[in-house]
């Protein structure tokens, strides 16, 4: 019996930062099944916890997926310790490859600060089971963006290695991977500019990862 097998052939990510606060993500997923599957887990980290002791939790609203020709395809949800847990659903996966879109909106995924506001946000997840061979995200902020800067992690949970390939062209921040990642690796894209671009709550944090 062959064995089943499973690769991530790439990961491209395109992250909207909307003035009200809110992220609309949409997640082009492109995989390789060998022997019979019924689609992929994409488990989406939700309760974030930083290095600089940072907590809060993310409300994911409007998820959605489709296959290559825009068809709906079914979605099941399900919360699993600090992550939620999608299966979608692909048919014909059967020794086959395979591109899906996945959509959502995230709500309280900024960080307010006193000099800058700030998108903590884990492109990838790490908690795919299978190399990603590719990684990518597109990360656009509203019109009148200033002072835009980024940095990047990648591998395991905690690592602070910064591997990735970084541009930043007015408001558009690109974040590209020059490797593949690894079992339990990904990669995490922190974006900041200047106050006064996004709706800010009525309290806000003294630092973030930009002093």
């Amino acid at each position: 019996v062959a064995q089943r097998t499973l690769e991530i052939a790439k990961f491209d990510a395109a992250i909207v930062v909307n003035a009200d606060g809110s992220v609309d993500v949409t997640e082009t997923i492109t995989a390789r099944f060998h022997g019979k599957w019924n689609g992929i887990y994409r488990t989406v980290p939700v309760d974030y916890r930083t290095p600089q002791g940072f907590n809060w939790s993310l409300h994911l609203e409007n998820a959605s997926a489709t296959d290559s020709l825009g068809g709906a395809l079914q979605l099941e949800s399900s919360r699993t310790g600090h992550y939620q847990k999608f299966k979608i659903w692909v048919p014909g996966d059967e020794d086959a490859t395979r591109t899906v879109s996945f959509r959502y909106r995230a709500v309280n995924g900024l960080r307010f600060f006193e000099d800058h506001d700030e998108l903590y946000w884990n492109i990838t997840g790490d908690e795919w089971d299978v190399p990603i061979e590719a990684a990518s995200a597109v990360i656009t902020l509203p019109q009148g963006a200033a002072g835009v800067r980024a940095t990047a992690f990648n591998g395991a949970y905690g690592s602070t290695a910064k591997d990735a390939e970084i541009s930043i062209d007015g408001r558009t921040v690109r974040v590209s991977m020059p490797h593949p990642l690894g079992f339990h690796e990904g990669v995490t894209a922190v974006v900041g500019w200047n106050t006064g671009l996004v709706a800010r709550p009525g309290s806000v944090e003294k630092a973030g990862i930009f002093l």
